[in-house]
């Protein structure tokens, strides 16, 4: 084991350490990363039809019980999966377990439950197991690009219109979820995080799918309005529109950099100036900013995002271990 992957299993991202301390069981929201693609990028200029007063997508999809587990995002994002192997004339059932499990080979998180961009990851990068059947066949269900989603009631509307089903996550409560019809968590409230599946919509809400089996809700469908605004949303594009470079505004060349050296705050420097331009590569830093090469607040908060990320302790000093990451991404 190197010095790298040694400090990384010490340091891996402990749930105490997350903002809310309460988040359990399910979807842990996706760390900052500015290379995310927003579906208003890729639907911008286009001439859109107006939204139906109620839609719903054309497939009855699998409802799924996750039997008490934290993989309710496995689970989402197997009943995407579905959906879109539906589409193509495909019906298949995926393993949301299996899913889950490939998720935390890579989210760097010791808690129950994950990302959802690390399931998105598994999806691009490794595909979807089929349930009852053998691993290496995963490979063979694989997606495309994905975007996500701003969290307002009309733009996850346009979403579930213009590509189908999503994956939606909400903060919630287990009073707020006792009905078909969900509700916000209310003050005193225990609560947690939870990935479901839209897939319709009527004029007064938008209607989605949930894994607590038959037995919950709406023989396991659920309805919510826009007062309960999700955390996150994404949607599966199969492949990566055509000017995807143009939609997250920089080229995406891999720098090519070893850094020697420490970086704090307070300093200015050309090395300062690069590391943005490499956390901006990665994600971690806002490419509408300009590397100016001053290590503020603002560079600060870039490397503690990339630190969260590697599973290094979040200091936003540039250090002997950032430094060995970092340079190891570059290379």
């Amino acid at each position: 084991m190197n010095l790298i992957d040694f400090f990384k299993k010490l340091f891996r991202i402990k749930k105490k350490e997350l903002p809310e301390s309460d988040w359990k069981d399910g979807l842990i929201p996706s760390p900052v990363d500015f290379r995310d693609i927003p579906m208003s990028a890729v639907l911008r200029g286009k001439k859109l039809a107006p939204l139906p007063a109620i839609y719903r997508i054309p497939y009855i999809l699998n409802i799924k019980d996750q039997d008490n587990t934290p993989h309710c995002v496995g689970y989402a994002c197997a009943t995407i999966k579905e959906f879109l192997e539906n589409r193509e004339g495909n019906s298949i059932e995926f393993d949301g377990d299996w899913i889950y499990n490939e998720c935390k080979k890579i989210d760097n998180y010791d808690g129950p439950g994950t990302y959802f961009r690390a399931g998105l990851k598994i999806l691009h990068k490794i595909g979807a197991k089929p349930l009852n059947r053998k691993e290496e066949e995963a490979s063979k269900y694989r997606i495309g690009g994905y975007v996500r989603i701003e969290c307002d009631f009309i733009s996850l509307k346009q979403a579930i219109y213009e590509f189908g089903a999503i994956l939606i996550g909400f903060r919630g409560s287990q009073e707020g979820w006792k009905t078909a019809f969900i509700r916000l968590p209310r003050e005193g409230e225990k609560q947690w995080g939870h990935a479901v599946t839209g897939i319709g919509f009527e004029v007064t809400y938008i209607n989605g799918q949930n894994s607590w089996s038959e037995k919950w809700g709406n023989e396991g469908l659920f309805y919510f309005t826009e007062e309960y605004v999700p955390i996150e949303a994404w949607a599966i594009l199969v492949d990566l529109p055509n000017n995807w470079q143009e939609l997250i505004g920089k080229d995406r060349e891999r720098p090519k950099y070893f850094f020697q050296n420490n970086l704090w705050i307070g300093l200015k420097n050309n090395e300062v100036k690069i590391l943005q331009d490499c956390l901006k590569w990665l994600g971690c830093f806002n490419p509408k900013i300009d590397s100016t090469g001053y290590f503020g607040p603002i560079t600060l908060e870039a490397t503690k995002i990339y630190q969260q990320r590697k599973g290094l302790p979040q200091t936003g000093y540039f250090g002997p271990l950032t430094r060995e990451a970092i340079n190891k991404d570059l290379t």
